[in-house]
């Protein structure tokens, strides 16, 4: 129901925005979330962008927009803003959003807009421009609840009630005396006990917390596996820096699937529609310099076995069957191992995920083995034929488990994106050798007939 009501409202934004009816657009613009305008802002071309933009009126929606846009919309939406009304706008975010809004920026932008902005702001926002930002510290908030350990229920009520300028409070950061955080207390412990009780006597004293340099993928598999809406994040003598909210954590989730995906087509995630044909072409040119070196190769194989071929055309047949059924084993597996790799599932289970593959592998090969061998009997009445098939087909798609199951892992030991293996590496790979186990069995079953 909500994303056919936010159908219609994009359709309405765009239909007027084409048509530069400003006034009409104006009153759409007012009925619509902030959220929603900016997930409008990707059907839009950049001079309809800036018009709808224009429509806002208030600077809390319009910062929630350009906190929420992606950041080549962002580009477009700040093309003609002025400077002043810029930090107008960025002074209505979070520290967390402001300081990825300022990375977006060109350093003479960026180094104008910090000028108008300072006291306290300013430093927060500079401190978390210090961290990379795929980390924690680069994704965090610096507003978290803190309060003194014995603080009673009584008074911790009374100052969440009191607090205006968080982002969002989940829990209660518990510090002693010198500003070490010690425990943490739900909001729903601290109204189900005794207004007399101290925070001492209910936090939960066992944080489960990150460094600012933790990579921000780790930070989202915690908080997944943990169910928390926050997570603490403290330096080295346990002091509270800020904290990692439940939106930043599904942002990471969504940015590192659209990643994954990315690299497993063999595209650039830095390639956007503004890029040039010319820069995308020479981002997704590596990747089929690949393809093309796999193929010059597997195309010397094919002439290396070409008296083979020649003897019994019946094997050339079998040839495309035997690559995508191999290929497909080999991608499925490498996929797997991404999806378990990203969610933290095959620590210290190497070994044996790529066993239970292989076998899965072989399970698979002696089934679709003996399918193929069968049709290749009845159909060709010719056995020699038949086995070679089968047997290609068998010690082929175990092969590709074991590839697309070990590549992945090396890589990740090796520190490079193991979500690189499920691409056109991979996929070449097994083409060249499936080819050449399959020719080369064909050879020895019919080398001697």
């Amino acid at each position: 129901m909500a994303e056919s009501l936010l159908t219609q409202r994009v359709d309405a934004i765009r239909r007027l925005a084409r048509r530069g009816a400003a006034a009409a657009l104006g009153k759409v613009v007012a009925k619509t979330r902030a959220e929603d305008l900016a997930a409008a802002m990707m059907h839009l071309h950049p001079p309809e962008q800036r018009l709808v933009f224009g429509q806002v009126r208030e600077d809390s929606v319009a910062a929630v927009v350009l906190a929420s846009v992606d950041p080549q919309d962002f580009t477009h939406l700040i093309k003609d803003l002025p400077v002043d009304r810029l930090a107008v706008l960025l002074a209505a975010m979070d520290p967390d959003d402001q300081t990825d809004a300022l990375e977006h920026l060109d350093e003479e932008t960026r180094a104008a807009v910090l000028q108008r902005i300072h006291g306290e702001e300013r430093e927060q926002v500079e401190e978390l421009m210090g961290y990379r930002p795929d980390t924690a510290g680069g994704i965090m908030s610096p507003l978290a609840f803190r309060l003194s350990e014995d603080c009673t229920c009584r008074d911790a009520i009374a100052a969440v009630q009191e607090v205006s300028d968080h982002e969002q409070i989940y829990y209660i950061y518990v510090e002693n005396e010198v500003h070490q955080l010690v425990g943490v207390v739900s909001l729903r412990n601290l109204l189900t006990h005794a207004p007399s009780t101290t925070l001492n006597e209910i936090m939960i004293r066992d944080v489960i917390s990150v460094t600012p340099q933790t990579d921000q993928e780790e930070v989202a598999r915690i908080a997944g596996r943990y169910g928390m809406l926050a997570v603490p994040v403290v330096d080295e003598q346990r002091s509270l820096l800020g904290i990692v909210t439940v939106d930043d954590v599904i942002d990471v989730i969504r940015e590192e699937a659209a990643e994954d995906m990315l690299l497993m087509a063999g595209v650039s995630e830095q390639e956007t529609p503004n890029l040039t044909r010319t820069q995308a072409v020479l981002q997704r040119v590596p990747w089929l310099m690949i393809t093309l070196g796999g193929g010059l190769l597997i195309s010397e194989v094919i002439r290396r076995f070409n008296g083979v071929l020649s003897s019994d055309l019946i094997l050339a047949g079998f040839i495309p069957i035997v690559m995508g059924m191999e290929g497909n084993v080999g991608i499925q597996s490498a996929t797997l191992t991404v999806r378990n790799l990203a969610t933290g599932r095959l620590e210290g289970r190497a070994g044996s995920t790529v066993i239970a593959e292989m076998g899965t592998g072989l399970s698979m090969g002696v089934l679709f083995g003996v399918l193929i061998g069968t049709y290749c009997m009845v159909r060709y009445q010719d056995y020699h034929v038949a086995a070679a098939v089968a047997i290609a087909v068998v010690t082929g798609m175990t092969c590709a488990a074991l590839v697309g199951t070990a590549v992945p892992l090396t890589m990740k030991r090796l520190g490079i994106d193991p979500a690189i293996a499920t691409g056109p590496f991979v996929t070449t790979a097994m083409d060249g050798v499936g080819l050449t186990i399959y020719l080369s069995i064909a050879s020895l079953l019919l080398g001697g007939r």
